[in-house]
């Protein structure tokens, strides 16, 4: 498991943890003012809760939603840098691809080596047994 794979584990791991801590919070919240609605005897007071209560659940289902969003959001830029990470270090296996590539491409031409510059005064010959 590479870096990126761990942070991506990590990131998914802090959001379940705060989704469950947002709705662990609103539902002890709920949960008293339940307590509170079975004891009083007022209408107006159990109306005025039971408003509470409802403002309470729009304020859960927001957080979630925030929450999503901000997860998905940062999911994606650790996403953009793997991505931009594997075009800039290429992997043993893409290496291997290129050099057998290259060894073919030098056969087909009837030779067993390879002259490749790299710029002005640089360059690299790469021969093939």
């Amino acid at each position: 498991m590479n870096e990126f794979e761990k942070r991506m584990n990590e990131l998914r791991r802090q959001f379940k943890a705060e989704q469950r801590s947002i709705t662990k919070d609103a539902n002890r919240t709920i949960g008293r003012l339940n307590t509170a609605i079975l004891q009083v005897h007022s209408v107006e007071a159990r109306e005025a809760m039971r408003t509470e209560k409802e403002r309470v659940y729009e304020s859960m289902r927001r957080s979630h939603e925030l929450n999503k969003t901000c997860y998905l959001q940062q999911l994606e830029l650790l996403n953009d840098q793997y991505i931009s990470h594997l075009r800039e270090t290429p992997s043993n296996r893409q290496l291997r691809h290129m050099v057998a590539h290259l060894c073919r491409y030098a056969e087909s031409n009837g030779k067993n080596s390879l002259c490749i510059p790299f710029g002005e005064n640089r360059r690299a010959e790469v021969i093939f047994n």
